[in-house]
Formats: structure tokens, sequence, C-alpha cells
């Protein structure tokens, strides 16, 4: 590149300064009132109209701050008087621009601008490349001392600093974006968690105010975060009650606890007692939240719903209670009639020896059923039931299994529908299903004296309902039918029973991949149905 007056404006490391030039990301940037202020500064000590800073990359000068040179902003390198000040570590100045043969015909001095004086020190990088320049200028020939040399000097390392200070800010800046982006990505994975939590989360402050409130926190307490914040986690609003229902103190409560003592608590339990809800039970862990100087700022609580852990348990213990029972009786009863037969066996009278001997078959058939539930349910839990699956006429089953229902006279055992229908499933199994549901039907209506089965052909299956027109099940117990532990007790009748039929009838549905329900209303009876894959 050549300047009018024919110098090479390049020197040798134009490429490595330009690169420096560019580290400093400054070129045509917006104005700045910090190096404006460095252009009146130097306006005001030299007296010239016109002063400016300026940088100068490959093709271009651009003016970054300027004071008395209009809106100029961006000049071609060829013809930027300052492209010959950068090519000097040293000031360069032109006391009078027309006596410069250098700039004979450079379209600043001989144009509009009219420029008859300049000076200009170079903006020198800490590595040592020249950037660019502080420069002032004239419209009138002027002679500069060594002193103004010296001044302008320092006004151009001023400049320099100033993009230097400049360019820290600039990474300052983009290190404390980066650090906010991470701490807001970070802060927002943490919100994902705490959102999608199966725990519940609470923040309470050192007075025990709710200061925060997770999605699940908020669904377990039935309570939006806006009510929810509202309270201290002992609001006479909900009444914390022990296990045994006796209520909680607020010093024993496991987030006083740990506000008290400064210690975690993990996994105590504790009731909850809604004004309008159902009692309800949690466990909470509860940890402090303690600042630099040690001290204790507030707590964060951890709760989870185990109302159905803790009805599971209830459940259980009742299990326990009601099976020993209902295992205790027929063995009491086998027991008596094999006592009364070893008292006989030397005179046994045929009548009694025929009623002790049905007496005990039907004792031991509880015990084997009894027993059966049990190592039933012991192989659904371990996964352990196995299926044995055959084609084989689904009346023809049904026929059978029913048999001994209408052979006492009882109950009337109603057939319809597509009786030809093959299915493949396990057929000892599904015997059991249907043996259980009829069952049923018979020990919760007694009153109906007709059983009605029904065996329909659906797109891929079989659909086996079994109705009766008993009293119904209220809507209330219908979800819970299929629950393991679970005994109907509806009508103000307690039956016999382990609460286990209906349980293991739904687990071996489900593992032929099929369904099973109920459908009932009070008064009008009720029908239990399950479907089979067709053969």
């Amino acid at each position: 590149m050549e300047q009018t007056a024919g110098i090479n404006l390049i020197p040798g490391n134009d490429a490595e300064r330009v690169e420096a030039l560019n580290r400093y990301r400054i070129f045509n940037t917006s104005s700045e009132q910090a190096f404006n202020n460095i252009a009146e500064l130097a306006k005001t000590i030299f007296k010239s109209p016109i002063a400016h800073v300026s940088f100068l990359n490959a093709e271009q000068e651009f003016i970054k701050a300027s004071i008395g040179l209009s809106n100029l902003v961006l000049v071609d390198r060829k013809d930027s008087i300052c492209a010959l000040a950068i090519l000097d570590s040293g000031t360069t100045v032109f006391e009078d621009t027309l006596e410069e043969p250098l700039l004979a015909t450079n379209p600043f001095v001989h144009g509009p601008e009219n420029m008859r004086f300049y000076a200009g020190s170079p903006l020198i990088t800490p590595d040592g490349f020249i950037i660019g320049t502080m420069c002032i200028v004239d419209t009138t020939p002027r002679t500069f001392s060594a002193y103004e040399k010296e001044v302008l000097q320092g006004l151009a390392k001023v400049a320099m600093e100033q993009t230097e200070l400049r360019l820290a800010t600039i990474r300052e800046t983009e290190k404390q974006k980066a650090i906010n982006e991470k701490l807001a990505a970070s802060e927002q994975r943490l919100q994902g968690i705490l959102d999608t939590m199966a725990e519940g989360v609470g923040i309470i402050d050192t007075d025990g105010q709710l200061t925060y409130a997770n999605p699940m926190a908020q669904k377990i307490l039935g309570l939006k975060e806006s009510a929810i914040k509202e309270r201290t986690f002992d609001d006479s609003k909900w009444q914390n009650l022990r296990i045994d229902g006796s209520p909680l103190p607020e010093a024993d409560h496991p987030m006083a606890v740990m506000l008290n003592t400064g210690l975690a608590v993990y996994d105590c339990e504790i009731a909850v007692q809604p004004p309008d809800k159902e009692r309800f039970y949690i466990s909470i862990n509860a940890a402090p939240i303690i600042d630099s100087d040690g001290k204790i700022t507030g707590g964060i609580g951890t709760f989870m719903d185990v109302t159905n852990r803790r009805k599971l348990l209830q459940q259980k213990e009742e299990f326990i209670s009601i099976a020993s029972h209902e295992l205790k009786t027929p063995v009491t009863s086998l027991k008596a009639s094999m006592q009364i037969l070893n008292r006989m066996k030397n005179n046994p009278s045929p009548v009694m020896l025929s009623k002790l001997i049905d007496q005990s078959n039907r004792s031991l058939y509880k015990l084997s059923s009894l027993i059966n539930d049990l190592l039933n349910t012991n192989r659904i839990s371990q996964g352990q039931l196995q299926l044995r699956k055959t084609n084989f006429t689904i009346a023809n089953m049904i026929n059978d299994c029913c048999h001994h229902i209408r052979t006492t006279g009882t109950h009337a055992i109603t057939l319809k529908g597509d009786i030809a229908l093959q299915i493949c499933a396990d057929e000892h199994q599904i015997d059991q299903v249907v043996v259980n549901i009829v069952n049923n039907a018979v020990k919760y209506a007694p009153d109906s004296k007709e059983i009605c089965i029904n065996i329909e052909k659906l797109e891929k299956f079989a659909k086996i309902s079994v109705k009766d027109s008993g009293p119904g099940i209220p809507n209330d117990k219908l979800p819970h039918l299929f629950d393991r532990y679970y005994r109907a007790d509806y009508s103000g009748i307690q039956f016999s029973g382990l609460g286990l039929g209906l349980y293991i009838c739904a687990e071996i549905i489900k593992k032929h991949g099929t369904e099973i329900g109920v459908e009932s209303k009070p008064g009008k009876g009720s029908t239990f149905w399950f479907t089979l894959p067709l053969s």
C-alpha cells in the first residue's frame, strides 16, 4: 500500500501488529466517554481545534474519539496521516503540512479539512506493537516543542492504558458473564432436580418460616407455594402429631430439633392432620444451613409421604393377626374331630364317624386353601409365579370348578355366551381365579340366588364376567379390592379370609398380560370380569 507521496505505509511486522490490535477488540466500536475525555484533554492542553485517538488495521484508520473532526470515523489507510505516524515509535510532527513532500497530495491537507499542522504520538502495546495514535491537528502551521512532544506522548500512554483497561474490563465482564451463565445453568439444573424430585423439599429461616417448597412438597401438603410460605413448620393451621396420634410438641418437631441442636435429623416419622383432609404421614430428614461464620441461618428439610407404607405396615400387622386366627380355626376344629375319633376308636358310631370325617375334610380343605394363598402370595412377591399355558375350552373349565357350588343347592350358576370359545392360558391358575371370584359372589351376596357367568369374544381376547345381584360394593372400596391384605367389610358384615384372594387373582391375570376389573353400584349387585388371550 502506498500513500499519495509514494511511501510504503506497511511495516514489515504489519500482520503481527494488526493481530495485536485485534486482541483489543476496539476497532470500529461505538464511542466511549473515556476516550472522548482524553481527546478533549489534548485539545485543551494544546489549544488545537482538532484532537483524536485513532487505531489502524490493515486497510483503514478508525477514529475512536474525535474533537473537532465532525463525523469522520473511518479513513482509508492510504489517505491517513496517522498511517505515517505508526511507522515511527517517536512523535511524528508536520509543523506545516504544505511544506511536507509526503503530504503533497493528501486529501486532508488539500481538501476542505485544511489540515496545516499535525502531531501524532503512537499507542504502543506492552509487547511493542504500534496499534494507533494520539493526534492533534490545526488549520494553521505551528511550531511544536520538545516539551509538547513529551506531553503528547504522555497522553498517548494514557490512551493506551485506557485501551488496556478497556480490554481487562471486557475480559472481566466476559468472565463474570461466564460465571453467571454457569451459575444460572447450575441453578437451572438444581431447580430441575428439585422440580422432579420424588421427595418434598422445604427451606425455613431461623424463625421456622417456610421460604421455599418444591412441587412435591406442595403436592404432599396439598397447598400452593404461596400458601406454604405464609406458614411455619409448626403452624397451627396443620396439626403435627406423633405416630400414635398424640400431639407433637413444637420442640420435638424434627425441624425444631435441627435448629436447636445444629445437628442433622434423619428418617423421623410424624403424622400431619390438616383441618379439612385425611391424616397423612411423612418421613423427614433435616439439616441446618450454616454460613461462612458457622452461624445457622436456617434449615432444609426433605420429606416423603409414607402414608401408604404406614398403612401397608398396619395391614401386615392386621394380616398376621388375622392369619393366625384363620389358621387356628380349622386346626382347632381338626384337632377336636381327631380327639373325638380317638376316644371312640374302640366303639365307633357309623353316623358320628361320617360326620367327623366330613368335618375333618372341611377343616383340611380350608387349611389347604389358606396355606395355598400364603404360598401363592410369596411366589408372586418373589416373582416366581410360573404359567403353564395350554389351549382349552373356558366353559368346560368353569363348569368343572363350579360343580361344588351347584351341588350345595344354595346358588344357581348360569353360564352363557360363547361357550365354545377356546383360550390360551394356565388352566390351573385360571381355575383358581374363577373359583375365588365365584366363591366371593356366594360369600358376599348370600341372598343372590343366581350367579351369572358370561363368556364374550373380543377382538383378541375372551372376556369372562361373573355377575351377582347382591348388595353391591361402595364406591370408596372399589379401588382397593385387588390390593394385597385388603379385606372387604361392607354392609356392616365382617367376613373371614386373609384378604389375599382377589390380589392373587389380579396377579395371575396380569401375568397373562391381560386385565381384571369390577363394576358395582350399591344395591345393584357386582360384576367381576377378566380377560384372557384367545387360543
